[in-house]
């Protein structure tokens, strides 16, 4: 694969995605071109993407002189040809709207250089659905979905059948230049992360509506224990911890499951009114006490402080 050297980066979009996708691009030296249609999106963007910086650099991520220097490299346009104009790559960060995505995606096939990939950040649909209204190189269109914030969460999934394989090869290298931690999946709705996500939400529902525990229990089980172990094991690794090894640790999973999981878990996405007041009435809301903005910080700063810990544990 020919290595592509990178230099200026177009975000289309500048909502919570796309402003944060524009910080990681903007510390890591890119000129980074944030597209939005005119409105106060656009207007506060860079302010925004200020005090991002600024917590940054308060949670000792980076070095105080690199605000300035970021922000300098971040400019705002709502111009669709200024933004890809000459760009060597394309974050898309539309809302999560299929006819929408598919709209942009003919734009940015017909305005950007022919070679240059073109991300989406959706969350669950396919590139090929997105793209099918392109015609030309389509084999340049792919998910690239992050884990929301990127500038906080450096996991990343890159998806797409139809897409060329140098192509996601040379967006996966670049991501990986950049400090995300990006991986390849075959296309399929959710990718990797959400599928993982929402049967764990299955779970949890699946127990509250049969009366086994309330939804504080389960808040209580990810937060208290396995949201602590899996911020370094993942389910590969719980098994081969709790056996010789993973081989054993697998053949052991199987049998131990049969007990676990019946028919009548399959019915569990089809719930009443009756069944969210219940959840509702048994919460206690994360923002107790806290405005949206104090919560954020709050969570920010905990997932920034375990992302440290992991890496100096290395």
């Amino acid at each position: 694969m020919k290595k592509k050297t990178f230099k200026k980066v177009a975000v289309i979009g500048c909502g919570f995605i796309g402003y944060s996708w524009g910080v990681v691009f903007a510390r890591n030296g890119l000129e980074t071109y944030m597209y939005n249609r005119k409105s106060p999106t656009l207007d506060s963007v860079k302010e925004r993407m200020g005090q991002a910086l600024k917590f940054l650099a308060d949670e000792g991520m980076i070095e105080e002189r690199e605000i300035e220097e970021s922000l300098n490299r971040i400019h705002t346009t709502d111009s669709l040809e200024e933004a890809v104009a000459s760009a060597d790559y394309i974050q898309e960060c539309m809302w999560e709207d299929l006819p929408l995505k598919q709209d942009i995606f003919v734009k940015l096939t017909e305005l950007a250089p022919a070679d240059v990939a073109i991300g989406s950040s959706c969350s669950g649909l396919k590139i090929s659905d997105i793209a099918a209204n392109v015609k030309n190189h389509k084999e340049r269109c792919i998910v690239a979905h992050p884990t929301n914030p990127p500038h906080l969460i450096p996991f990343m999934e890159i998806s797409g059948d139809a897409a060329s394989q140098e192509i996601k090869d040379q967006v996966f290298a670049f991501m990986e230049s950049i400090g995300q931690k990006p991986i390849q999946c075959k296309e399929v709705y959710g990718y990797v992360l959400n599928r993982i996500q929402l049967s764990l939400i299955q779970e949890a529902l699946y127990l509250v509506k049969e009366d086994i525990c309330n939804v504080e229990a389960v808040e209580r089980a990810l937060t208290d224990g396995l949201g602590l172990r899996w911020a370094f094991t993942g389910p590969y690794g719980v098994e081969e911890l709790n056996s010789a090894n993973l081989r054993e640790g697998l053949e052991k999973y199987k049998d131990y499951m049969i007990h676990f999981f019946t028919e009548e878990q399959e019915k569990v996405c089809d719930y009443d009114q009756a069944f969210i007041d219940k959840c509702v009435s048994g919460f206690t809301p994360i923002m107790e006490g806290k405005s949206h903005e104090e919560y954020l910080k709050w969570r920010d700063q905990m997932v920034t402080r375990t992302r440290l810990l992991k890496e100096k544990s290395k």
